[in-house]
């Protein structure tokens, strides 16, 4: 009877781990898709900044046009993940979401257990997330820009005064989607 409960136990104390590791696995997806994700939000915001110095029309970057940049796959994905303890599998622009779906894969395992083949096994999760504007463009002079945003926090500044531009998350929202 006792040699049963600790079989029981112990098997219990596998799945856990099996658990955790794939816990960590997703913790790690989501990271480094949300890296992603706030790389482009930061090229957009700068693409933004550059074209209300330009006199340019910013409704094509307020709008998400033109959002994936290498970086966010390359650079901003992979070391998220390397400081969650993975690997980045796949890291893919979403063109219908504006945003990036990451996989990766964990560097740690499950571990030894009373189950053969579990040393060996890590964990893949997936992540989405998504860049969402917050603004749109109310009117613009040519000494003033004025967005209107969602929840009535509407945005007024003069692009040439560096004090009152809006900062990157007053514009675009980041969040995970399912």
């Amino acid at each position: 009877m006792i040699s049963g409960l600790l079989t029981v136990a112990l098997l219990f104390f596998v799945f856990a781990q099996a658990a955790v590791t794939r816990s960590s696995g997703q913790s790690a997806a989501d990271a480094a898709a949300l890296a992603a994700a706030r790389e482009s939000r930061d090229h957009l915001f700068e693409e933004f900044l550059h074209t209300i110095d330009d006199g340019g029309d910013i409704e094509n970057i307020l709008s998400g046009d033109d959002f994936h940049v290498p970086e966010a796959c390359e650079d901003a994905a992979p070391q998220l993940a390397d400081r969650n303890d993975a690997v980045v599998i796949s890291c893919e622009p979403d063109y219908d979401r504006t945003g990036y779906t990451v996989e990766v894969r964990t560097r740690d395992t499950v571990g030894e257990s009373l189950l053969p083949g579990t040393e060996d096994q890590t964990a893949r999760a997936e992540a989405t997330a998504v860049i969402r504007s917050l603004c749109e463009r109310e009117s613009e002079e040519e000494d003033r820009v004025e967005l209107r945003c969602e929840d009535d926090r509407d945005v007024a500044f003069d692009p040439g005064d560096q004090d009152e531009l809006p900062e990157a998350r007053d514009l675009f929202y980041i969040y995970l989607d399912d």
